[in-house]
């Protein structure tokens, strides 16, 4: 399996090349082309054997579309092309065990059979923050594909570090982390504007965008005419 990235970093489009018998397993709304000789299935499942109830834990839980696709190669080699919803940049993670990768729900696209999804609960804060209130946890053995609102920095993370919680893409599981207020006092994190924000600390690997999306609608929101009844 191999992943080709292109038009980085504004409109980023990733071409999966599947040799005979690779299957990949990537968000439903997620697919630009393909060709003819891939297998698709639609289900609910996110990994065999995983179930209906884990595809509404992850997909209500987690931010992550309800239904998969599963792209089979057969008969010979083919591709499939992928894109995000937002404009912005890709990037391939590959996935190594005991290695665990916490993904920001709407960043992740696609990842083959042998990386397995589940959801991990940030805290009441998040409730506050405005953010989702879960990550997708992905674990086992393969690449992961994400995107992101904006461009992509990766960051080797040695030490500690505070982040505005929209910018979160993904980070590796020797990173730990909490939600808290970005000023010492609470009226001073309020009026700053950045309210809650991301403290991460620990050796790994840390993926941020240079775009909140959320910040984003909330202003182009701002500037569209009011709906009719």
């Amino acid at each position: 399996m191999k992943f080709e990235l292109q038009y980085r970093p504004s409109h980023a489009l990733a071409t999966v090349h599947l040799a005979p018998g690779e299957t990949l397993r990537a968000e439903a709304s997620s697919l630009v082309s393909m060709t003819r000789n891939l297998q698709v299935q639609t289900s609910f499942r996110g990994r065999a054997g995983s179930g209906i109830l884990g595809s509404l834990k992850r997909g209500f839980l987690g931010g992550e579309s309800f239904f998969t696709n599963t792209f089979t190669a057969v008969g010979q080699g083919g591709h499939v092309s992928l894109a995000p919803k937002l404009c912005g940049d890709m990037v391939v993670h590959e996935l190594t065990p005991p290695e665990e990768l916490f993904i920001q729900g709407s960043s992740y696209v696609a990842a083959p059979d042998s990386v397995a999804l589940d959801t991990e609960w940030q805290g009441m804060k998040s409730f506050l923050s405005g953010e989702s209130l879960f990550f997708l946890r992905a674990y086992g053995a393969g690449p992961v594909l994400l995107n992101a609102f904006g461009a992509i920095q990766p960051i080797d993370l040695d030490g500690e570090l505070i982040l505005d919680t929209g910018h979160l893409v993904a980070f590796t599981g020797g990173i730990q982390y909490e939600i808290t207020k970005a000023s010492r006092g609470w009226i001073d994190s309020f009026l700053s504007g950045e309210g809650f924000v991301l403290r991460v600390w620990g050796r790994g690997k840390l993926y941020v965008q240079t775009r909140n999306p959320q910040e984003y609608g909330r202003s182009l929101g701002k500037r569209l005419p009011a709906r009719q009844a």
